[in-house]
C-alpha cells in the first residue's frame, strides 16, 4: 500500500496534466524542423532539411535522431508528431518528479521538494513548452539530473560518471549547455578544497565519449560545431554596459512572470542569511553558477531570448529559493546541512511559509498562464495544423516536385509540400544567413533581395507573412512578376506578435526583357 506521502506526490503530476490537456493538439513550426530533419535523416541518410543540403538548422541533435530511429521503424508521417508528443509529456512529468530527488540531494525536507515539484508543474512556460511537444522538456530533466548528480561529484567518483553523463545529454538537446563545462570547470576551481582530480577526469572522459562523436561529425560532415540558430538569433557580442543592462529586460520578464517569487526567496535568503544562504554552500556551487552564468551568456552574445530558452535555469531558480526559505527556519543555518538535520527545522512554521510561497507561486503562474499564455498559444496551433497545413498542401499539388518556395516559417512549409524551400530566416542555410546578417527581414521582402541568389538560380513561389493580404499582387521585383494564388490567416504569431497576420501565396514568373 503506498504511504500517505507517496500518494500525495501525484498532485503535481495531476496539476500538470490539467494545464497541460488544453494544449494537448499544440505542435510549433520548429517542431516541424526538427522532423524534417528526422525524416531526411530515416528516408536518405542525410542531415539535411532540404533533400540533398546537408545543413545544421535544428538546436537539438539528440532529440532528432532519436524521431530519425523512430522513423526509421513506424514512417515518416504524422507520427513523427506524435512521438514529439509522447516524449515531451513523458519527459515533463518525469522533470516534475525529479524534483523531489533534486532537493533530497541538496539535503532538504520531504515538503520542500513537494513544493518544488509543484511549483514546476504549474510553471507557465514550462506547462506551455511541455504540451507542445518541443524538446524543452527533456532538457529541464537533463538539467534537473545535471543538478542532481553534482551534490558530492567533486568527491564521489560515481557520482562525477553521473554528473558527466546528464551534462553531455543537456549539451546534445540544447546548445547552451555547451555552458555546462565552463560553469562546472568554475565550480572546481572556487570550492577552496583539494581538487579530486579522478573526478574531474571522469566527467571529461563521459561528457567527451558521448559529445565528442556527434561534435566530430558536425564539424566535418556539417561543417560547423554550432547550428545556423547560433548566428540567425545572435547579434553579436555585447560590449557596452548600458547596451547590456537594457538586454536583460525581456530575461527580466520571461524570469519574473514565472519564477519571480522563487527568485525573490533566494534574493531574501541571501540577505537574511548571508554566506550561510544555501545558494553559497559547496553543494549548491554549480547551481548557482549556472542560474548567473547562463542569462549573462545570452546577454554578451546578443541571443534572442525565448521564454523556453530560460527553462534551463527554473529548476534551479525554483529548489535555491524554497531551499533558502527552509533555512530560514533553520536554528543551525544553512551550510552543511543534510537530510537528519530536519529535526532541527520549526516544522509548523517552515511548512506555513512554504504552503504561502507555493500558493502565491502557482496561484500567480496560473493566472499568467490562462490569460497571458495559453489563449494565443492554442489559436496558433490550430492555425499551424489547419490553415498553414492547408496552404502547404495546396502548394504540393499545384507546384512541380522541383519547385522552390521562398518563405519564413519553413517546418510545416517542407514537411507538408516536400518541395525545396528558400529560408528567409536564415536558420537552414549560410547564403540566406548572410543575407540576415546584412539586411532586416523586411529589406530582404520588400525588396526581393533573395531573387538571384547564387545557391538558387530560380525562385517559383513565395509566402508573404504581413498583416495586408495581397500585397504584393501584379507588382514586379528582381525580375519576376507576383500572382497570388493563395491566401489564409493566422490568428498571431505567438505572444508578443498579436495578429492578425495573412499568408499570401505567390507564384513567381520570370518577366521576358523588353524588346525579346
Amino acid at each position: 500500500m503506498p504511504t500517505s506521502k507517496q500518494t500525495i506526490l501525484l498532485v503535481p503530476l495531476i496539476v500538470l496534466l490539467a494545464l497541460a490537456l488544453p494544449h494537448r493538439q499544440g505542435f510549433t513550426d520548429d517542431g516541424y524542423i526538427h522532423i524534417q530533419y528526422a525524416r531526411n535523416i530515416a528516408t536518405r541518410g542525410e542531415y539535411a532539411f532540404n533533400p540533398g543540403e546537408v545543413s545544421f538548422g535544428t538546436t537539438s541533435p539528440l532529440w532528432v535522431m532519436v524521431h530519425a530511429a523512430v522513423g526509421r521503424v513506424a514512417g515518416t508521417g504524422e507520427v513523427l508528431i506524435a512521438t514529439s508528443r509522447v516524449l515531451s509529456w513523458a519527459a515533463g512529468f518525469a522533470a516534475v518528479a525529479a524534483m523531489i530527488a533534486l532537493a533530497r540531494a541538496l539535503g532538504l525536507g520531504f515538503w520542500t521538494g513537494f513544493c518544488g515539484a509543484l511549483l514546476l508543474a504549474a510553471h507557465a512556460w514550462f506547462v506551455r513548452w511541455t504540451a507542445l511537444g518541443m524538446e524543452a522538456s527533456s532538457a529541464v530533466l537533463a538539467i534537473i539530473g545535471v543538478g542532481a548528480a553534482s551534490i558530492g561529484a567533486f568527491e564521489d567518483r560515481r557520482r562525477a560518471l553521473l554528473l558527466g553523463f546528464f551534462m553531455a545529454v543537456a549539451a546534445l538537446l540544447r546548445p547552451e549547455a555547451y555552458l555546462l563545462v565552463p560553469v562546472y570547470a568554475l565550480a572546481v576551481l572556487t570550492r577552496g578544497r583539494r581538487i579530486d582530480w579522478g573526478c574531474v577526469l571522469r566527467v571529461a572522459l563521459v561528457w567527451l565519449l558521448l559529445v565528442g562523436p556527434w561534435l566530430l561529425f558536425a564539424r566535418y560532415h556539417i561543417g560547423s560545431f554550432l547550428p545556423n540558430t547560433a548566428g540567425a538569433k545572435s547579434g553579436g557580442m555585447v560590449l557596452d554596459p548600458a547596451t547590456f543592462i537594457r538586454k536583460l529586460d525581456p530575461i527580466v520578464k520571461i524570469v519574473g512572470s514565472s519564477d519571480g517569487i522563487a527568485a525573490f526567496l533566494v534574493v531574501l535568503s541571501i540577505v537574511v542569511a548571508r554566506r550561510k544562504a544555501l545558494i553559497f554552500s559547496d553543494r549548491a556551487r554549480l547551481l548557482f553558477l549556472w542560474i548567473v552564468a547562463l542569462p549573462l551568456a545570452y546577454v554578451f552574445f546578443d541571443i534572442q531570448v525565448l521564454s523556453r530558452y530560460m527553462l534551463l535555469t527554473a529548476p534551479f531558480t525554483i529548489v535555491l529559493g524554497l531551499g533558502g526559505l527552509e533555512g530560514l527556519f533553520s536554528r543551525g543555518g544553512g551550510e552543511g546541512r543534510g537530510e537528519t538535520d530536519l529535526a532541527r527545522v520549526a516544522p509548523g512554521r517552515l511548512k506555513k511559509a512554504l504552503a504561502a510561497a507555493t500558493a502565491a507561486a502557482v496561484v500567480a503562474n496560473v493566472a499568467f498562464y490562462f490569460a497571458v499564455v495559453l489563449p494565443p498559444s492554442v489559436a496558433f496551433s490550430q492555425d499551424l495544423s489547419r490553415n498553414l497545413k492547408g496552404l502547404a498542401l495546396y502548394l504540393k499539388g499545384h507546384s512541380d516536385k522541383d519547385a522552390v518556395v521562398a518563405a519564413a516559417d519553413i517546418g510545416y512549409l517542407a514537411y507538408y509540400s516536400e518541395r525545396k524551400v528558400l529560408d528567409l530566416g536564415g536558420l537552414v542555410d549560410n547564403e540566406t544567413l548572410a543575407l540576415r546578417e546584412a539586411h532586416t527581414y523586411e529589406e530582404i521582402v520588400d525588396q526581393g533581395l533573395y531573387l538571384g541568389l547564387p545557391k538558387y538560380p530560380r525562385v517559383d513561389f513565395f509566402i508573404d507573412r504581413e498583416h495586408t493580404m495581397n500585397r504584393f499582387e501584379g507588382r514586379s521585383l528582381a525580375g519576376y512578376r507576383f500572382e497570388s494564388v493563395y491566401v489564409t490567416e493566422v490568428r498571431n504569431l505567438g505572444i508578443r506578435k498579436p495578429g492578425p497576420f495573412f499568408y499570401t501565396l505567390y507564384r513567381l514568373t520570370r518577366e521576358r526583357p523588353l524588346g525579346s
